[in-house]
């Protein structure tokens, strides 16, 4: 039976076969995880990509030569590498070092990378490429994002009887690891891969909650509401009795209900370790099937080589981060979300939900006693379970409120990653994914990451305007849009623009050149397109279109557009913010020192030149920060500068002297916002773009850095 449809990416991975259906050639099969369009389950299991990576010889190279006969004996002698399954190239691709010849590297499997990485390193090689990992690859190299169009056969069903095993050979003999845990199992080419446009997965979300034993350590009680994102439809699970019983019966429903993403709050540092550490008091290491009906929450068979898996395999497992992973599933804790959010004065559970549903009782905690939880599951258990559900349902709610998954879906979307990735991964591979996608179709060698120059020191920041202590009336508030991008874009701040004083390939005597306040240069636009401005600028595109489109959905009233828009430009604003911070770390794959210190030098240098030139103007710029600026507009001091309530009712009810009060007041405002405008069309630059923000009537503040109230 053929499948076609447009598929969520939630999470993938890959499995190594050697010798699949006879052959003696080694394969690599990638497993997608995900949801169709219409809700079903899927694992694609998708053919045809081959590890690679690239090598360039380290030595003297002038553009044009021949390629040496000994760099020739060099590349057989990389061929034939146990590991090594072939060489092609060179192409000519743009590094560090200059333009350079590149060849890439196919080999076996994707674990031996590393090895052959630093074995090859040690001969004078150098190596591009050599760090990203597989999956990623498919993404990068076929141009594809999270939302797939797929095409293939389906090979197996969940529902379908599989007494004889012919489902199972079936799966292996497509190169996969066992039957999945999804609804069906598809199998396809690379060429039945199609990017397709955005649309809202319909998502299952698996919230759970654990109550324990202070004294044991044991679970007493556990619950867990499963939510379809598409029909809003919620499933409530709870569970007592043995502890042993109570995680076999979670796990059941795991596995059952199939989620796309498991949540719960506090789970990455509570509920998961103690299941984890239950699992170990109730089953031997080695006896991995009774642990597999206690944890396996993976989608995959519950097997040996699964449980063996330190990644994506059938137990969710913590990683070095705070997150943790588990096989075709993603785990997003509803309490590091809110913390990143919301920034609270305490991350309790109940002061969250209290503070984002301030008039709804039901979606607040019960009143249990947590830190005597043996004495009140002793007292009254059946108010300990419902306490459990209400726990297990406030995570859910706490996603809906902050737009959580529809968030992380548009910046997967935006970046063309994995819903995980987007989720649970840095910000350095988000931008990774734009990034080297560019650089592929641009000839530009990929460095590894942590091959840039190393920093010294720390960089300089913004500029801050000390504030003038006081009261100052009718403020103007101008604001840089997007101003580390905008100065990136208008100098053309990149790694690849980056003038290295030396190497031989310098600008000519009357090429026009971007100088920072530093002294370190960049090609101009005309010259070399960066890579990351031709990506802002990409970006900055989107952001337009998706808030013209949000306009026009508001104004018609459509909701799905409404919400689908927003979470979209608020994707590609978050990702835009994001380069400059990427690009100023030391570990980064495309930075060096100069890009972030030319970025904040430039930055300060506008915002003091506009404001040395507003106080020669007299106006008194009465505080600045990073990229706003607080000017005080030309109103006549006796123009009056606050409005009570009492002044405007009297107004309204057409006291002559309250009429004309308000309308002092009135004309006021709008010489401050004529003033605003006027400052911030005069003052904007390709690389630095005023906008008027905000008008403030009233601006007090006692002097100190970031202190003022406004009104």
């Amino acid at each position: 039976m053929q499948f076609e449809g447009r598929m969520g990416v939630v999470s993938g991975r890959y499995h190594s076969v050697d010798g699949l259906n006879g052959s003696k050639s080694p394969s690599t099969v990638l497993e997608l995880f995900g949801r169709t369009e219409q809700g079903e389950s899927i694992c694609a299991l998708v053919h045809g990509l081959r590890p690679t990576f690239e090598i360039s010889p380290l030595m003297v190279w002038d553009e044009g030569m021949e390629v040496p006969d000994h760099v020739t004996e060099r590349l057989s002698a990389v061929e034939a590498m146990d590991d090594v399954t072939g060489i092609t190239g060179p192409v000519l691709k743009l590094t560090d070092l200059g333009h350079r010849p590149v060849w890439t590297v196919t080999v076996r499997q994707p674990f031996v990378v590393p090895s052959l990485r630093k074995s090859l390193a040690k001969q004078n090689w150098q190596i591009f490429s050599g760090d990203i990992p597989f999956l990623n690859r498919l993404f990068l190299d076929q141009g594809l994002g999270m939302h797939l169009a797929v095409k293939g056969t389906i090979i197996d069903r969940r529902l379908d009887e599989d007494d004889d095993f012919t489902a199972l050979e079936a799966v292996r003999s497509a190169g996969g690891a066992g039957r999945y845990s999804v609804d069906c199992t598809v199998v396809c080419e690379l060429a039945d891969l199609e990017a397709t446009d955005p649309f809202p997965v319909p998502y299952k979300v698996f919230s759970f909650d654990l109550e324990t034993s202070i004294a044991h350590d044991t679970i007493l009680c556990a619950a867990a509401v499963v939510e379809n994102l598409h029909s809003g439809h919620r499933q409530t699970f709870s569970f007592v009795g043995e502890e042993a019983k109570i995680m076999e019966d979670l796990t059941l429903v795991v596995r059952s209900q199939d989620p796309d993403i498991i949540t719960g709050y506090n789970i990455d540092n509570f509920d998961l370790p103690r299941l984890n550490d239950r699992m170990a008091v109730h089953a031997r290491s080695k006896d991995w099937r009774k642990r597999g009906l206690l944890f396996g929450w993976g989608r995959v068979q519950q097997t040996e080589s699964e449980a063996k898996r330190t990644r994506s395999g059938l137990y969710p497992r913590r990683q070095s981060s705070r997150a943790w992973n588990v096989a075709g599933r993603t785990i997003v804790d509803a309490w590091w979300q809110a913390r990143m959010a919301l920034r609270p004065q305490r991350e309790t559970l109940s002061f969250i939900s209290n503070l984002l549903f301030p008039d709804q009782a039901d979606k607040h905690k019960m009143d249990v006693d947590a830190s005597k939880m043996d004495e009140e599951w002793a007292a009254r258990p059946d108010v300990v379970l419902e306490y459990c559900v209400r726990d297990a349902e406030l995570p859910l709610d706490i996603l809906q409120e902050l737009q959580v998954i529809r968030r992380k879906e548009a910046v997967a979307a935006v970046a063309k990653v994995t819903f995980d990735t987007a989720a649970n991964g840095s910000t350095s591979q988000l931008i990774d994914s734009l990034v080297i996608r560019l650089a592929d179709s641009e000839n530009v060698a990929v460095p590894l990451t942590g091959s840039a120059q190393a920093k010294e020191g720390q960089i300089t920041g913004g500029y801050v305007h000390e504030v003038a202590a006081g009261l100052h009336p009718w403020i103007a508030v101008l604001d840089f849009k997007s101003m580390y991008p905008s100065i990136m874009i208008g100098h053309n701040i990149c790694y690849t623009t980056r003038i290295d004083p030396v190497q031989s390939d310098q600008p000519s005597e009357d090429e026009h050149v971007h100088t920072a306040p530093t002294g370190a240069r960049f090609r101009h636009q005309s010259v070399r397109k960066g890579l990351v401005p031709a990506l802002l600028e990409d970006l900055m595109a989107q952001r337009d279109e998706h808030k013209a489109a949000l306009k026009e959905a508001k104004t018609n009233g459509e909701e799905a557009k409404v919400a689908f828009h927003d979470s979209m430009q608020y994707a590609v604003k978050i990702l835009m913010n994001s380069f400059y911070g990427v690009f100023a770390s030391g570990f980064y794959r495309f930075t060096h020192r100069d890009l972030g210190s030319s970025i904040t030098a430039w930055a300060r240098h506008n915002i003091k030149a506009i404001i040395a030139q507003l106080d020669a103007e007299g106006h008194e710029v009465v505080y600045s920060d990073t990229d706003s600026i607080f000017v005080r507009s030309p109103v006549s001091e006796s123009a009056p500068s606050s409005m009570k309530e009492e002044e405007i009712q009297n107004a309204k009810d057409g006291k002559p002297e309250a009429v004309e009060y308000m309308k002092a007041w009135e004309a006021a405002k709008q010489d401050m916002i004529e003033f605003g405008l006027e400052v911030a069309e005069r003052y904007s630059r390709d690389s630095a773009i005023l906008e008027f923000e905000k008008g403030l009537s009233v601006f007090f503040s006692h002097g100190a850095k970031k202190r003022y109230v406004g009104q």
